[in-house]
């Protein structure tokens, strides 16, 4: 079932990256408040949840590995580094951005770098999905609200991330199945 669902969001990832623009994007775009104060907010999330945080954690990890020369960590690295190699991607979707800048808007670099730490976190430690999950929300929504991405950018970014992540943990042997990353999955249902 987690390689089914890896391969699915995969799938999903490709699908929502095809359209140049869909009308939910313009819709999102043309109707988000965006008071001064909400654009100030969104910046600042932007520069503590973007790339640094991807490459401040890639660097903490290796750093850990090594010195505990764990293999397990060696792994959880490999598995963020492919996490977020999803946006090398952008290249190929060559999606115009909300407003003019140079790179691809598809997807999202800030909300690939956010989801990869939040997704090998939740990995590494087995808890902490309700947190991976707001972390990734708030990213993704700050980048909408400067007109930096479209909304299917950011959801396209958590789709590759996630079924990218889930088929790399199993090819690591770091996820044997998505009920242990999110244990209230696996709990049984008390009947009335």
């Amino acid at each position: 079932m987690t390689r089914a669902l890896g391969a699915v969001l995969v799938i999903s990832w490709v699908l929502v990256g095809l359209p140049e623009v869909t009308p939910l994007d313009v819709w999102v775009h043309e109707n988000l408040p965006r008071p001064e104060w909400l654009r100030t907010v969104a910046f600042v999330v932007s520069l503590v949840l973007g790339p640094t945080i991807g490459w401040t954690f890639a660097a903490v990890l290796a750093v850990l590995a090594w010195r505990r020369r764990d293999v397990r960590l060696w792994k959880a690295l490999a598995l963020h580094a492919i996490c977020c190699a999803t946006l090398l991607t952008r290249w190929l979707f060559d999606r115009v951005r909300p407003i003019e800048y140079h790179l691809p808007s598809y997807p999202s670099g800030h909300t690939v770098a956010v989801a990869s730490v939040a997704f090998t976190m939740v990995v590494l430690f087995r808890r902490g999905v309700l947190w991976a999950v707001l972390a990734v929300l708030v990213a993704g929504f700050a980048r909408v609200v400067l007109e930096m991405h479209w909304v299917g950018d950011v959801v396209g970014a958590v789709l590759g991330v996630t079924g990218a992540g889930l088929l790399a943990g199993l090819a690591l042997g770091l996820v044997t199945s998505v009920r242990e990353l999110v244990p209230h999955l696996a709990r049984p249902r008390r009947r009335p």
